[in-house]
């Protein structure tokens, strides 16, 4: 949360919380699915809003019961900023100048460009055109999608892009559709939360499926997470007990490293489990509490992605009363207690802090969104940092807005797609990888 003398939120985050309108902080009972926020026109004064990008500088009835926030001293923060007259160390990557590619929507970007729903759960490309082969910068090349604001929805999370199909929540429903939208809509789960994102992960072996966040069964109880498997239907992630408000999923090249948390006032657990398919069956490991985190809100969310040294879960949370920043967890391929925290520390709290992570070029980074000072009413700032051994590199500035609501990372050949939805509007980069001499 961004703070002021106290908590301050600003009409981005009242448009996204708008999304769980009708559902408490712990799962309280849906009624009518509440109506997405839909896109507004980009203010007269838009042009210059987006600043150029500048250079680098055993299970238990209730598991989470007895647990206390993650002791604080044991986590390490993320390499310092080079000191003055330090050397930087190089980039492995050249990042173009965004372009907006439509109004600000639902969109989710993979290999081929950034796939974004209307209001009519139709699905339109954004197709990138051929790389740059500048060594500098350039411009990006994408086409752009069809329809204006009031034709899609403003805040709405991006669909899971799986095998060619999308996989979202629209109205109560997790719903699927083709990418080209060759096949009709098709409904696959009617207990699904609306304004929470569908994860999953290509992994071999695994058939079609998705992992998405149920409705509370009863009027107090917790939302959870379910796994809906192809030809198998939904099955329940969450122990009993225990509850998800956002989840995320991770390849650890022979299962799905599946990544829950469960926000509440005072703490934010973090759950863990391997899922492995046996002739398509889901086959569920025990659930693990992984990490307990300090309070976390509505808005919430994990992430999580594949990395050369391991599965890696990202959540920008609150560190105490007085600091927030996105915290980096080491989870390797085996849901553990205790992994290794690295903190990159923002300058404020931030109400909608988006994050993003693929691996490409031989790496791999994360994307988030922090503020760009600790004034209440300041920018926001998306930057790229290199995931290392050691914990996250020194960040390079792709754009600065009043205000991001969604972002999203595809790789792609020796490149990879960055999208981002900012000051009402949808825009897309490529970050290309510096050739190696």
């Amino acid at each position: 949360m961004r703070r002021a003398s106290g908590f301050s939120t600003g009409a981005l985050a009242f448009g996204c919380a708008a999304l769980l309108a009708h559902c408490d902080r712990h799962g309280g009972s849906e009624g009518s699915a509440p109506t997405p926020v839909a896109a507004k026109p980009a203010p007269a004064a838009s042009p210059g809003k987006i600043a150029p990008r500048t250079p680098p500088a055993a299970e238990s009835a209730d598991p989470t019961e007895s647990l206390s926030v993650s002791e604080l001293p044991a986590e390490e923060s993320a390499a310092p900023a080079p000191s003055a007259g330090a050397a930087t160390p190089p980039s492995k990557v050249i990042i173009d100048d965004a372009v907006v590619i439509g109004p600000a929507g639902q969109m989710t970007a993979d290999e081929h460009g950034v796939v974004m729903i209307d209001r009519n759960d139709e699905l339109h490309l954004a197709k990138r055109a051929a790389l740059s082969t500048n060594p500098h910068p350039d411009r990006a090349r994408f086409s752009g999608v069809p329809g204006g604001p009031n034709d899609y929805f403003a805040v709405a999370r991006g669909p899971l892009l799986l095998r060619g199909k999308a996989y979202w929540v629209s109205d109560g429903k997790l719903v699927r559709r083709a990418v080209d939208s060759s096949t009709p809509l098709e409904i696959l789960a009617r207990d699904a939360r609306n304004g929470t994102r569908v994860a999953g992960a290509d992994t071999a072996g695994a058939p079609a499926h998705a992992v998405y966040v149920t409705k509370p069964k009863t009027e107090d109880g917790p939302p959870r997470a379910s796994l809906w498997v192809e030809g198998v239907g939904s099955v329940a992630l969450s122990p009993e007990g225990a509850g998800a408000s956002s989840v995320a999923v991770a390849s650890t090249g022979e299962d799905l490293f599946a990544v829950a948390i469960d926000a509440r006032s005072a703490m934010t657990p973090l759950h863990g489990r391997r899922v492995h398919f046996n002739a398509g069956k889901p086959e569920l490991a025990p659930d693990v509490v992984m990490w307990v985190g300090a309070s976390s809100q509505t808005l919430s969310e994990v992430f999580a992605s594949t990395t050369p040294f391991g599965v890696r879960a990202f959540l920008p949370i609150e560190r105490d009363v007085s600091h927030f920043g996105l915290v980096m967890l080491e989870l390797g391929t085996e849901p553990h207690m205790d992994p290794k925290a690295v903190w990159r520390g923002y300058p404020n709290g931030i109400d909608v802090a988006p994050v993003a992570s693929s691996a490409f070029c031989g790496a791999a980074f994360v994307a988030y969104v922090r503020p760009a000072n600790p004034a209440p009413d300041a920018p926001e700032v998306l930057e790229l940092a290199e995931i290392s051994e050691a914990g996250l590199g020194p960040a390079e500035v792709v754009g600065t807005a009043h205000g991001f609501s969604n972002v999203s990372l595809g790789a792609a050949s020796n490149s990879a797609i960055l999208a981002y939805v900012a000051d009402y509007q949808t825009f897309a980069t490529t970050v290309r990888c510096k050739p190696k001499k």
